[in-house]
């Protein structure tokens, strides 16, 4: 394969994919396939365990109360779904793009142009939460250092990582991830100890916190509908695992493994964590907004095990960032490749990273931390409910697209790869997609969210428009 390196010799990049290949590009570059299966297993797990769940579930459980757990538990199932329907598409076409390779695959230019560049714009504000959420704590310990310095330095660091190489993200991810499944483990060994009454000091709390504060439905179903925006953004991340296939040495093997084990790892991780904090502390504590594990863990009277899971939280919340740069980088990287953006961000360094997609993934992350200088009381959750509705329209977009090759694949004679396909497809399909558009068309009936839902929509709308006019002024072989 044709290669061309700069006179740095800091930029290679390759030739084009093979004539009429539906995601044929126009010199696309080559990314190191040094990711192992144990690094593949743990990004799986940790890209959607980080502020999502540690600190944003506060603000889910402020907007639900108790009834987050209805909220959390209907947007596990549907991440289920979606990881299916993306398990069964990477096995079968592995690709860095992943889901706007396969919007592309099934609708046309315009379809992967909009899928790809409306997950890429939710990373970026993810990158910001993180980094906002992490800068927190530090100021916590070091309250002369305002947050949004130390979050502008915390992107800095996680930047310096990803022009690394890939091996070394993997790495990382490997090892954090391990501290992080052990920390929610004890966290909700030791909730349930407390929950049954065992805990010396600490009297059993029985359902009060459940239902004496407003009932479990404290602000009616229109509270649960407004959280499952929190609960998207909780659990973007899942889906790195088949971005990250396009670098992987045995991409099918672990998005299998991911797939089979998804379903324990949100139920435990997620619904047993948040049903330890609504059953142990009351929802509408402020505490519980500004970092319900945290709290949960004063309120049992584990002061120093909560300045511990302080500490764990940073070094989480580091990890989760690293993970938002490298999806994010990755997916403007495909849509470079493909001609869908600038081809700078095509290029990549000589350890196999795509530098120039990574720094400017960061530039647009720093610049949202303005947020947080000028509003530093609502900077947070405002950018969690705009990045969960980003997800919305990702994962709707990836249900629409395995309709339709799931029907192509069948049709000719391509079966799924046992563990991975869409349980009686095509129907869990048809459910997940209405679900999802039934679920955003109510955000945005409901007054609280309607803001930030319609503003995620117009966007969408915008970037569709955009890649229609690409589709017709420079039609590819995919269309």
């Amino acid at each position: 394969m044709p290669h061309d390196s700069d006179r740095g010799g800091r930029t290679v990049v390759v030739g084009d994919r093979a004539a009429g290949d539906p995601t044929a590009t126009g010199g696309g570059a080559q990314l190191a396939q040094s990711l192992l299966s144990r690094h593949m297993t743990m990004i799986s797990i940790g890209g959607a365990v980080g502020a999502g769940l540690f600190v944003g579930s506060g603000v889910s459980i402020q907007q639900a109360g108790p009834g987050v757990l209805i909220a959390y538990a209907l947007t596990a199932a549907i991440v289920v779904l979606v990881m299916r329907m993306l398990a069964e598409m990477s096995v079968t076409r592995p690709d860095t793009g992943a889901f706007a390779v396969y919007g592309r695959l099934a609708f046309g230019r315009w379809a992967g142009f909009t899928s790809g560049w409306i997950y890429w714009v939710g990373w970026p504000l993810g990158l910001c939460i993180d980094a906002i959420a992490a800068a927190r704590i530090v100021n916590g310990w070091l309250p002369a250092l305002p947050v949004w310095l130390v979050a502008l330095v915390l992107v800095g660091v996680v930047t310096a990582v990803n022009l690394g190489s890939v091996r070394a993200y993997g790495e990382m991810e490997f090892w954090v991830v391990w501290v992080k499944v052990a920390v929610i483990a004890l966290f909700i060994a030791v909730g349930i100890v407390a929950v049954a009454g065992l805990l010396p000091g600490t009297p059993a709390p029985g359902t009060g916190n459940l239902l004496d504060r407003g009932g479990f439905l404290p602000m009616g179903f229109s509270g649960v509908v407004i959280a499952t925006s929190g609960a998207m953004f909780s659990f973007s991340g899942t889906e790195i695992v088949t971005i990250a296939a396009g670098e992987a040495q045995d991409a099918a093997a672990a998005i299998r493994k991911s797939t089979r084990t998804i379903l324990w790892r949100v139920t435990v991780f997620y619904l047993g964590s948040l049903a330890v904090v609504v059953l142990l502390l009351p929802w509408d504590s402020a505490a519980v907004g500004q970092s319900p594990f945290a709290a949960t863990l004063s309120h049992l009277g584990l002061h120093n095990a909560s300045t511990v899971l302080n500490v764990v939280l940073f070094a989480a919340m580091l990890s989760t960032m690293n993970s938002q740069v490298y999806a994010s980088s990755r997916m403007l990287f495909a849509l470079a490749r493909d001609r869908d953006a600038p081809s700078v961000f095509a290029r990549v360094s000589r350890r196999g990273a795509p530098h120039t997609a990574i720094l400017f993934t960061a530039s647009i992350a720093a610049l949202c931390l303005l947020l947080q200088v000028f509003h530093p009381t609502t900077a947070f959750s405002r950018l969690v409910d705009v990045a969960g509705d980003t997800v919305y329209v990702t994962w709707i977009g990836i249900a629409a697209a395995h309709l339709v090759l799931g029907r192509r694949d069948r049709a000719e004679g391509r079966r799924p790869v046992p563990g991975t396909g869409v349980w009686l497809f095509p129907v869990l399909t048809w459910v997940t997609l209405i679900a999802l558009l039934a679920l955003y068309a109510v955000m945005i009936a409901l007054q609280e969210s309607r803001t930030d839902a319609v503003l995620a929509l117009a966007l969408t709308v915008a970037v569709a428009l955009v890649g229609l006019w690409l589709q017709r002024r420079h039609p590819t072989p995919s269309n």
